[in-house]
């Protein structure tokens, strides 16, 4: 039985630092370097530190991380920002992904997670820099000089994910997969087939992305390399019209930007009777479970999401207790799934 100093009851309130401390015939700043991590000072044995906490355990002691994280200044929470983040619910599993590689290092680091839907570009100081959290995950960081001025003088570290880092150097951390690579793949690929009328599709409302911007400028490269003319098509969001105008402008194969847009291009094909893959190939880019649920199956470009997002995640840890982040600029090479939605290309009298 624990030594008792003095009599207390603990049985109708929350046991404390002292009740501990008193139950074991050790100092407050014994249980708190034990405990808590406190008291660098302090020096415990082993032995002593097992029997503090069986005590604490004995009296179901629970630490307080409010009371812990106003002492040392600490939150043990990091932000993850997805501006325009439309739901988790839609079908596509990018986001999915990207926060199970995130929670896959933080959560056995004891570290919380909150996820920022908006910044106040005005404000990113403000924003960013109120206490609450001690460092960010930018997804898809846009690489204009304001912000990346902006997020030079934030007082916390940020580590940008899914945005290629400048090419003059950089002190912020950036992880990104080889957009040019994947593209460069989905190219060839629809080119081996017979393809030579290729399309780039993204939406209206994308148009600044950075990997969407990335991703186009890719595509434009590979096919003018191979002697092609780039076809870049820019739509709204909902796909209206989308199905006729492509077969109007002689498209055989549609490289769409993301996995989300390529799903919805595929039931905008079918309510239009144009056939996929027989007279229209479609490759997405992710390649989540989801292209596997699509009809007809969808081929996809591969980036590494949980590994890219796992990756920045413990960069930013780093970063926030003051160790060597690695690399400033990490790329992820992709890989090509070929799936159902693409197929040797054939020609009006094949399909007659």
């Amino acid at each position: 039985m624990p030594n008792q100093r003095k009599s207390s009851d603990t049985s109708q309130r929350a046991v404390t630092l002292r009740d501990v401390a008193d139950a074991a015939n050790v100092s407050t700043a014994a249980v708190s370097r034990v405990l808590h991590g406190g008291g660098q000072t302090v020096r415990v044995s082993e032995a002593r530190a097992e029997h503090i906490r069986a005590v604490a355990e004995q009296l179901n002691y629970r630490v307080n991380a409010v009371a812990r994280n106003l002492r040392t200044s600490r939150t043990h929470t990091i932000g993850v920002l997805f501006e325009n983040l439309s739901g988790f619910s839609s079908g596509p599993l990018y986001t999915t992904y990207l926060l199970d590689g995130v929670c896959s290092v933080l959560f056995k680091n004891q570290y919380r997670l909150t996820l920022l839907s908006a910044i106040e570009h005005g404000d990113l100081r403000g924003s960013l820099g109120d206490g609450q959290i001690e460092g960010v995950i930018w997804c898809k960081l846009a690489r204009d000089e304001e912000t990346l001025q902006l997020i030079r003088r934030t007082p916390i570290p940020i580590v940008a994910l899914n945005a290629a880092a400048p090419e003059e150097g950089t002190d912020t951390v950036y992880v990104n997969c080889d957009n040019r690579g994947g593209i460069e793949l989905a190219v060839e690929h629809l080119r081996q087939l017979g393809h030579r009328r290729i399309a780039f599709l993204y939406e209206s409302e994308e148009r600044n992305t950075p990997d969407c911007v990335e991703r186009s400028a890719a595509y434009e490269k590979s096919v003018s390399a191979r002697g092609g003319t780039p076809v870049v098509v820019e739509w709204q969001w909902f796909l209206n019209g989308l199905a006729e105008h492509l077969i109007e402008i002689g498209c055989t194969a549609v490289i769409c930007w993301t996995e989300s847009l390529a799903g919805r291009l595929l039931l905008k094909l079918h309510e239009a009777g144009v056939q996929v893959p027989e007279r229209l190939s479609v490759v997405g880019f992710d390649s989540t479970q989801y292209c596997e649920a699509t009809t007809p199956r969808l081929t996809a470009v591969n980036q590494p999401i949980r590994q890219m997002a796992a990756h920045a995640t413990q960069a930013l840890l780093n970063l926030i207790s003051g160790q060597d982040p690695g690399p400033f600029s990490t790329v992820f090479p992709c890989t090509l799934d070929v799936r159902g939605s693409t197929a040797i290309h054939l020609t009006a009298e094949d399909l007659s």
